[in-house]
Order: C-alpha cells, then sequence, then structure tokens
C-alpha cells in the first residue's frame, strides 16, 4: 500500500512542478508581479496581458512539450508498477 502512495505523490509532483514552472512563466512573460504589493498596478491591464500571452503560439509550443514529458512519465510509472 506504500508503494502506491508513493507513485501517486510523485506522479502529482511531476505533473505541480510542470503546473508551477509554466504559471511562473506566463507571469514573467506577462511582466506581473506576483506579490502584487505596488498599489499603482490595476488588475485589469494585468489580467490582459495574461490573457494575450494565453493566445500566443510561443508560450504554448512549451507547455505542450511539457505536458508530453509529464504523460510520457505517467505512463511509464504506470506501465513499470502494473508490470510488478
Amino acid at each position: 500500500m506504500n508503494i502506491v502512495i508513493l507513485v501517486q505523490l510523485a506522479i502529482v509532483g511531476a505533473w505541480a512542478a510542470t503546473i508551477l514552472r509554466h504559471t511562473r512563466r506566463l507571469l514573467r512573460l506577462a511582466h506581473v508581479n506576483p506579490v502584487w504589493t505596488s498599489q499603482d498596478q490595476r488588475v485589469r491591464p494585468l489580467a490582459n496581458r495574461i490573457w494575450w500571452w494565453l493566445g500566443r503560439e510561443e508560450f504554448w509550443r512549451t507547455v505542450q512539450v511539457d505536458a508530453l514529458h509529464c504523460v510520457e512519465i505517467t505512463l511509464m510509472v504506470f506501465l513499470l508498477v502494473h508490470g510488478l
């Protein structure tokens, strides 16, 4: 039972790391301050910049590659565990 939990945590960790990496990249590309401490920044222009980058191919190209790597790792771990 413990091995199943470890395998699930490894898969969830890989996906969480991918989501975190690309969220940080999106915020960096949109020049958004993730701390949100400055009062002079309005939410609407920041949201518009994020939305603009979500429509760009150069953002999604790396997201697709990393998502495919996570799918590949998930399938390999599943086949490894299923084979045991």
